[in-house]
């Protein structure tokens, strides 16, 4: 039996990916239709998928003879990149994913518009981002860079609020903002000071 045909991996199934194809993960998973299914090492193969920084879980279930199923959990998108004419997803760990892009987004998201991907910023900022409660990330519309001062951020909001926060403490000042919400339009200032300045 060992040596016939039947003792191959004859099928895959992959469930659970929507941003990696499915060609992506066997890749990197090692895994050929044809090798030994008893050469398949679950932890080795799911070792190899968490390499693939947007999956967060993966499964690997073998099913004698020779089928393996491989259900993947990827980490869910928190806000999207504007890149000229598509949206590159950032997903909740603080990847962002250049290689797949999309023309239009799920559900209504926050967008970084205006920002240079290849700073050491962008990704600080990115980093900070994912760090901010979700409650409060859903009253955020849109992030720019503050053009005349760089180590600051501009967020708008739902609420049509201008927030104004230094990068590297986006996380920690924007826990402050619910306190905020009720006033009417304006300029809220989380930095050394913390103010708000009504109008726009």
């Amino acid at each position: 039996f060992l040596r016939s045909p039947l003792s191959h991996v004859s099928s895959v199934t992959i469930t659970g990916n929507h941003f990696l194809t499915k060609q992506e993960i066997m890749k990197q998973s090692g895994i050929r239709t044809g090798m030994s299914f008893f050469g398949v090492k679950t932890i080795e193969i799911e070792s190899n998928l968490h390499r693939l920084r947007a999956i967060k879980q993966v499964d690997l279930q073998k099913h004698f003879p020779s089928k393996l199923t491989i259900q993947i959990v990827e980490y869910p998108v928190v806000a999207y990149i504007q890149d000229e004419q598509t949206f590159i997803p950032l997903l909740a760990n603080g990847a962002f994913l250049p290689t797949h892009p999309v023309t239009s987004m799920m559900k209504e998201m926050p967008i970084f518009e205006g920002w240079d991907q290849e700073k050491a910023s962008f990704s600080k900022l990115t980093s900070q981002f994912v760090q901010v409660p979700v409650s409060i990330r859903n009253q955020i519309v849109a992030i720019h860079p503050n053009e005349s001062k760089p180590e600051q951020v501009v967020l708008w909001t739902r609420r049509g609020h201008k927030v104004e926060v230094r990068i590297d403490q986006l996380a920690e000042r924007m826990k402050l903002y619910p306190k905020f919400l009720n006033q009417s339009p304006g300029t809220v200032h989380l930095l050394d000071s913390i103010w708000f300045t009504p109008g726009n």
